[in-house]
């Protein structure tokens, strides 16, 4: 039940009833005059949540001073009037009609119709009833026509009286009013449970205030910034006196975003004017700490990355043998846990990448992007793009909106710079400021990016060398070789050739479904005298190639002539044609002993002609190196 009608008399109790039996609206009908009228309506509020009241008369005016709850009445309407007056009108009775403006303004059009006297009596606000009745009785009045108020007034000073009593008409209108509230009302409160759902599932603080900037809603988030309840702050105006005087200061300011303190830290603030119709309607504060907005843009940024610049490589993946590498190895797990930026040199192919992948992934930046890209595949322009973006109009071409650069890509992660050596001076220079202030300026823009940001750079030739033949700035040398690393070349890791060799080859054979087949011995032997001046990289392909050729069904003598002309020593003699450059072997096919004979013959060249050292290192007796040799010579 959410509309209660208090009638004032019997009468209208049962005129309502009758009225409203149709009615689909839960209305509840109950006596309740001038004297018990507010404490009836009191009790139904209390107990079945009553939303509207409806009454008439005196009493709707009592109950609308004692309700919080708005409170309807029953228009007089000129068919309730015109039943009151008109049997006495035709008796050439002196009438008087007592009541507000409305019930005077509709009896004057009845005697206007009827062409009859009637004597008029204003009732107003702080006006007593009993002087309005006496009024009315020395003006000579033979009958008073009123409401329930003044006719019982009129009644204890003895004048015969008329109650101008409500027709159906009358309070079906004044339900129909009350249900339109009740609507509006409800579609209110509605409103207001989304908005306030809205406002508590926000992360920002939320403050909702009217035009003249009383605080009308708020959610919690708000209430833990400003340390304050909502109840100490709805339906009051914001001040200084209960806001934090930067909030204050940036409601006056015309700027939309404006960064603040609120309690010693740092929250950027949006202000946004409800307009309606040009006219200001209402405000809305949106304030969140700034914390909160680097690690949404950092989340936002890592989810822009693609799939192919995440790290795969960890140390785990690497081989290592040989004792220098397992040092460089141990010095790349130290750097690893540190924010320090990390310069990686060596030759190409010797896995400079994959150092940098495994250092990210052993990390506390391992949850964030892994960035790379060579400095050396792009050209000036775009290189600077790219790492630092650009703002939108940069540029021809340049897209609606403007682009992050690579940098801001890396936020919260690893940014991997390979050939950082290729570098103009230009891009230099904006690398070095980056480094330095941890701050990206994109092309064409005015506004500075936060970046938090692990910078791993690369190098295939000695940065020093580099600088002090001017081909590299010193300043941004000095900042690149904070830790650094060199990591050896394949040629200084013999023993990590063979075991490196066969993880490929395992895994080429797994790709291609080869099956586990053998590599030939003399291939294996080949593979560990050739120096790989492509290192790694050239060593996988290679062992790719093995792969795929051992899957081909040749004969065995086939395959070792194919394969080894790949493998070509790189401290061959001018004076043995085989040793010469291009020319290893000869086209034609040759027996497997016949190649033998000629990597004993390589490695006995490698070794200086030093026939102990070429035995020691094949594991065979002097004799059979000289009799190799012999065969080849």
């Amino acid at each position: 039940m959410s509309i209660l009608l208090v009638a004032p008399y019997t009468d209208l109790v049962r005129t309502a009833e009758s009225a409203l039996k149709n009615t689909p609206y839960p209305i509840k009908i109950c006596l309740g005059d001038l004297d018990r009228g507010v404490e009836v309506a009191q009790k139904e509020i209390a107990e079945h949540n009553v939303q509207i009241v409806i009454s008439r008369g005196g009493t709707a005016s009592l109950l609308r001073k004692n309700l919080t709850v708005p409170v309807f009445e029953i228009d007089v309407s000129g068919f309730d009037l015109l039943r009151a007056i008109y049997p006495y009108a035709i008796r050439d009775r002196k009438i008087a009609v007592i009541g507000f403006e409305n019930v005077i303004s509709g009896a004057r059009s009845i005697a206007e119709i009827l062409h009859i006297d009637l004597g008029y009596f204003l009732m107003s606000q702080g006006k007593h009833i009993a002087s309005v009745v006496r009024e009315a009785r020395d003006w000579g009045a033979d009958i008073v026509v009123g409401d329930t108020i003044s006719v019982k007034t009129a009644s204890e000073l003895g004048l015969f009286t008329r109650l101008v009593r409500s027709g159906p008409e009358a309070i079906s209108s004044a339900v129909e009013a009350a249900v339109n509230m009740l609507e509006h009302m409800n579609e209110e409160l509605l409103r207001n449970k989304r908005l306030n759902l809205i406002m508590e599932h926000s992360d920002m603080g939320v403050l909702y205030l009217t035009a003249d900037g009383f605080i009308q809603h708020m959610n919690s988030k708000s209430e833990k910034i400003l340390m304050q309840n909502k109840e100490q702050l709805i339906g009051r105006k914001i001040g200084t006196e209960n806001c934090p005087n930067t909030i204050i200061e940036a409601l006056r300011n015309e700027t939309r975003h404006q960064l603040i303190q609120i309690h010693e830290k740092d929250y950027m603030v949006e202000i946004s004017r409800i307009l309606n119709d040009g006219i200001h309607v209402a405000t809305l504060v949106f304030l969140e700490s700034s914390s909160r907005i680097k690690d949404l843009e950092g989340m936002i940024r890592k989810q822009m990355i693609n799939r192919g610049l995440i790290a795969t490589y960890t140390f785990e993946n690497l081989i290592a043998g040989e004792s220098n590498f397992i040092k460089t190895m141990d010095k790349a797990k130290r750097y690893s846990q540190t924010n320090a930026t990390i310069l990686l040199m060596g030759e190409t192919g010797s896995g400079k990448e994959v150092f940098a992948q495994s250092i990210h992934n052993a990390s506390k930046r391992n949850d964030g992007p892994f960035v790379a890209v060579n400095c050396a595949a792009l050209p000036d322009s775009l290189l600077e793009s790219e790492l630092f973006g650009y703002a939108e109009g940069a540029f021809t071409g340049a897209r609606k909106g403007g682009k992050p650069g690579l940098f801001e890509m890396a936020h919260k992660g690893t940014i991997f710079l390979d050939e950082v050596n290729e570098m103009s001076n230009t891009v230099q220079a904006r690398f070095l400021r980056v480094l330095q202030e941890k701050q990206v300026m994109r092309i064409g823009d005015n506004r500075l990016y936060d970046v938090d940001v692990r910078v791993i750079a690369a190098s295939n030739k000695d940065l020093g060398i580099e600088t002090e033949d001017g081909r590299f700035r010193r300043d941004l040398y000095y900042r690149l070789k904070v830790l650094d690393i060199r990591i050896p070349a394949l040629r200084d890791r013999k023993k990590d050739i063979l075991p490196l060799f066969d993880s490929f080859i395992d895994y080429f054979n797994k790709k291609y479904n080869h099956g586990n087949r053998r590599v030939p011995e003399p291939i294996r032997e080949a593979i560990i005298m050739c120096d790989w001046p492509g290192n790694v990289r050239q060593l996988r392909n290679f062992a790719e190639k093995v792969s795929v050729l051992l899957s081909l069904n040749q004969g065995e003598n086939d395959i070792v002539g194919d394969l080894l002309h790949e493998l070509c020593p790189s401290s061959g003699q001018p004076e043995s044609n085989l040793l010469a450059a291009g020319t290893v072997l000869p086209s034609d096919r040759q027996s497997l002993k016949e190649a033998e004979a000629i990597m004993v013959h390589a490695c006995w060249v490698r070794n200086n002609r030093n026939t102990s050292e070429t035995a020691r290192q094949l594991n065979i007796d002097r004799a059979t190196v000289r009799k190799y040799v012999a065969s080849v010579t």
